[in-house]
């Protein structure tokens, strides 16, 4: 019995002591805050319905309607992965600060809406963001003498397809009956390198 405690303690310090790794996790620790800039922007894709008609109009048309297209409003992004955070930095107006959430490299933010809205991809491997925005644009002229015009206008985040532009003033393109009908909307990516 005295030499079977006598090798047990020496099999634990043979053990022990071919063995220097004090860190018990060795993967890298992933960085807590990052911060991007602005380095240049993609028109991904531009869809105009005028009447019923399809087309996909170069990125020079866009000037007609959303001048500052080529600039994102924010030209910094601080992605704060400890507190899920996500600040958008204006070097002119104001800034905005969201809280986030990621699944695979999509980033979705909570902007007091009821599910949460996609904004971009956040690539932890080459230290990149990619902010997406779409702009949207619908015209829609009097059906009868007593009807006013609609016209909205406005900049999202995200994307916009054929399936979450119709359904609110058209239905769907063929209910655009008048030549003047118009729906507009381009998706842009803006990407940013991290600091």
């Amino acid at each position: 019995m005295k030499y079977f405690f006598s090798s047990m303690a020496f099999v634990a310090l043979l053990s022990c002591g071919t063995n220097d790794n004090t860190i018990e996790d060795p993967r890298p620790v992933d960085k807590e805050m990052y911060h991007f800039d602005f380095k240049s922007y993609q028109v991904t894709g531009t869809v105009l319905y005028k009447g019923a008609q399809r087309s996909t109009p170069d990125e020079s048309f866009l000037n007609k309607y959303w001048a500052l297209y080529q600039e994102p409003a924010w030209m910094k992004i601080n992605l704060d992965m400890k507190n899920n955070s996500i600040k958008l930095v204006s070097e002119s107006s104001t800034d905005f600060t969201y809280k986030f959430t990621i699944s695979n490299d999509s980033v979705f933010i909570n902007d007091n809406n009821s599910k949460p809205n996609y904004i971009g991809n956040f690539n932890k491997n080459t230290s990149t963001f990619t902010l997406k925005r779409t702009f949207r644009y619908i015209k829609k002229v009097p059906r009868e003498d007593h009807d006013g015009m609609l016209i909205t206008q406005n900049t999202l985040f995200g994307t916009t397809q054929y399936e979450n532009i119709f359904g609110n003033i058209f239905t769907t393109h063929t209910e655009m009956t008048k030549t003047e009908d118009q729906v507009l909307w381009s998706n842009i990516e803006y990407y940013y390198k991290a600091l």
